[in-house]
C-alpha cells in the first residue's frame, strides 16, 4: 500500500549521510549585505549559477551561492532547483536529495520543479518509496501535477505494484488533476503484465471518454497483453485500430507479435510476421531476432534458432548475452551439454560476461545429467571470475547434490549459505528437506522442518507434501496423516499431490 505519513518538513527523506554540499557553514551568522535592510532581498540567481550547472561544475556554482548567502541575499525557488540538478547530475540522485533536505531545513524551499526533478530521479533509480515519501512531503509545500503523480504511478507499475498504482490514480483524480496518455498508460501496460486485461481495456475506454488520444505505447501495452493471453482476435481489432489512426507498428509492436506467437508454437507465423516486418521498412534489431530463437528452441528446431544466431553473427548484427543464453538452454534442455559449453566458451572471447542466468543453466543441466562434479568446478569458476553468486545459483547446486545423493556435501552447502549476505528462505530448505527424505534420514528431515519456523518461515504446501511423501515411503502412514492435520491447522491448504500420496 501506499505510504501515507507525510514527512515533516523537518525530517529529512535519507538518512543523513556525509556529502561534500552541507549548506550549514553557509547559514552560520551570515553577514549582512551594506546598505541593505534587516530582511534579506529575494533575488533569482538561476542566471549566475546556470552556466555552473550545465558544466556540471557544481563546486563553483556553491561558491556562487555561498557569497549570495553571506550578502544577504535570499535565494529563490529556481535558484534551488538549479543547485539540486546540478548535484544530481553530478553526484547522483541520494545526494541531490539529501542536499534539499539540508535546504529546506534552512526553509530554502523548492517548487514543484524541484520536487519533479528528485521524484523523477528516485523513480529512475527505483527508489518508488523514497519518491511516494518525497511526494507526501510536497504536499506540505507546493501542489503535485500530473508529472509528479506520472511518474510514481509508472514506477508503481514497473514494480508490480498495479493495487498501489491505482490507489495513486485515484489520488489524483481525488486532488482535481486530470490525467494524460503518459498516466493512462503506464496503468494499462501495468495491468497488461499482470494479466488484468478488463481492467486495462476499461481504462482505455476511460481514457477515450476523456478525449485523451492513445498513442504508440499505449497501443504496444494492449497489444502485448492481448497476445499474451491468446486473443489474436482483440490484436487484430487493436492493430486496425491504431493503422486507422495514423500509427504505423514499430519494430517493438512486430516483436510482440512475434513473442505471443512463439509462445503458442506457431513459429510459422512468427517468420511470417518477421518478413512482414521487413517488407515494412522496420529493421529487426537483436531483441526481436532473440525473441524468434527462443521461439524456434521451444518447439525444438535447434538447428534453425543455431542457423538465425550464426547468420546474425555473419551479418555484422551484434549478439548479446541474452543471444547466448537462449541457445545454451535450448541445447541443455535438448540434453546436449557438450554443444551448450561450445557456445558458453564463446562468450569471453568475444567480450560477453556470461551472467547468473548462463551459470544456473548450466549447473543445472550438468547435475540432471549426474555430471556433479564439473558442476561444482563451475561453481568454483563463478566465484574465480568475480561473479557475484545469488541465492538462485546455490538452491540450482543444492538441489543438484541432493537429487544426485551427495546429501552431506548439499548440508555443507546450506551451512556455507548461512555464511553468506543471503538468508535461507522456504525453497532452500525445501530442497534441503526433499534431499534428506531421498535418502531416508527422516529424524533429521523432521529437525530441518522444525528449523523452517525457527527461522521466522512458514512451510508451505511443498514443504508439507515433502515430508508427507518421506513419511509415506518409510510406511509411516499414521505420522503422515498427523501431518496433514497439522497442516490444515496451520492454515496452509493442501493440493491433490498431498492426498494422492497419502491414498496411493
Amino acid at each position: 500500500m501506499l505510504q501515507k505519513n507525510a514527512a515533516s518538513s523537518s525530517r529529512g527523506i535519507l538518512q543523513k549521510s556525509d556529502i561534500p554540499y552541507s549548506l550549514s557553514s553557509l547559514f552560520k551568522n551570515p553577514p549582512q549585505r551594506s546598505g541593505s535592510n534587516s530582511k534579506s532581498e529575494k533575488i533569482g540567481t538561476k542566471a549566475s549559477l546556470s552556466p555552473f550547472e550545465s558544466l556540471r561544475a557544481v563546486g563553483c556554482g556553491f561558491g556562487v551561492f555561498g557569497g549570495f548567502l553571506k550578502r544577504g541575499f535570499e535565494p529563490d525557488a529556481v535558484t534551488v532547483t538549479t543547485l539540486v540538478k546540478g548535484v544530481w547530475m553530478e553526484n547522483g540522485i541520494p545526494d541531490a536529495v539529501q542536499l534539499f533536505d539540508e535546504m529546506t531545513e534552512k526553509g530554502l524551499l523548492g517548487d514543484a520543479k524541484t520536487y519533479g526533478i528528485l521524484i523523477n530521479g528516485l523513480c529512475k533509480a527505483r527508489k518508488t518509496g523514497l519518491a511516494i515519501k518525497l511526494h507526501e512531503k510536497m504536499k506540505g509545500n507546493c501542489k503535485g501535477d500530473v508529472f509528479t503523480y506520472g511518474m510514481i504511478i509508472d514506477s508503481l507499475c514497473k514494480d508490480g505494484m498495479t493495487t498501489e498504482a491505482l490507489d495513486m490514480f485515484s489520488e489524483m483524480i481525488g486532488a482535481g488533476i486530470l490525467p494524460d496518455v503518459v498516466v493512462y498508460s503506464s496503468l494499462m501496460d501495468g495491468l497488461c503484465r499482470f494479466g488484468r486485461l478488463k481492467e486495462a481495456l476499461e481504462f482505455f475506454k476511460e481514457m477515450e471518454g476523456r478525449g485523451i488520444s492513445a498513442d504508440v505505447y499505449t497501443y504496444n501495452s494492449l497489444i502485448h497483453g492481448l497476445s499474451r493471453a491468446g486473443l489474436w482476435k482483440e490484436v487484430t481489432w487493436f492493430l486496425n485500430l491504431m493503422v486507422d489512426r495514423g500509427f504505423s507498428p514499430d519494430a517493438f509492436t512486430f516483436t510482440i507479435l512475434i513473442d505471443g506467437l512463439c509462445k503458442e508454437g506457431k513459429v510459422g507465423e512468427a517468420q511470417q510476421i518477421l518478413e512482414l516486418m521487413r517488407h515494412k521498412g522496420k529493421e529487426p534489431d537483436i531483441l526481436t531476432y532473440n525473441t524468434l530463437m527462443n521461439g524456434l528452441c521451444l518447439v525444438g528446431q535447434l538447428e534453425d534458432a543455431t542457423k538465425l544466431f550464426e547468420s546474425l553473427a555473419d551479418r555484422g548484427i551484434k549478439l548479446n548475452v541474452f543471444s547466448y543464453n537462449i541457445l545454451i538452454n535450448g541445447y541443455c534442455k535438448d540434453q546436449k551439454i557438450d554443444e551448450a559449453f561450445r557456445f558458453f566458451e564463446e562468450m569471453r572471447p568475444k567480450g560477453l560476461k556470461p551472467s547468473t542466468v548462463t551459470y544456473n543453466t548450466l549447473i543445472g543441466a550438468l547435475c540432471q545429467s549426474g555430471r556433479v562434479r564439473t558442476a561444482q568446478k563451475l561453481f568454483v569458476e563463478m566465484q574465480t571470475c568475480g561473479q557475484f553468486l545469488k541465492l538462485s545459483t546455490y538452491c540450482v547446486l543444492l538441489d543438484g547434490l541432493c537429487k544426485n545423493g551427495h546429501l552431506e556435501e548439499a548440508i555443507d552447502l546450506f551451512q556455507s549459505i548461512k555464511k553468506t549476505e543471503h538468508k535461507p528462505n522456504i525453497e532452500v530448505f525445501s530442497i534441503l528437506l526433499d534431499g534428506m527424505c531421498r535418502a531416508g534420514k527422516l529424524e533429521e528431515a523432521w529437525k530441518q522442518f522444525d528449523e523452517i519456523s525457527k527461522n521466522g518461515l512458514e512451510p508451505d504446501t511443498i514443504a508439507y507434501n515433502i515430508l508427507i511423501n518421506g513419511l509415506c515411503n518409510k510406511g509411516m502412514l499414521s505420522e503422515a496423516v498427523k501431518l496433514l492435520w497439522q497442516m490444515e491447522e496451520k492454515g496452509c491448504l493442501p493440493d491433490s499431490i498431498t492426498f494422492n500420496k497419502l491414498l496411493t
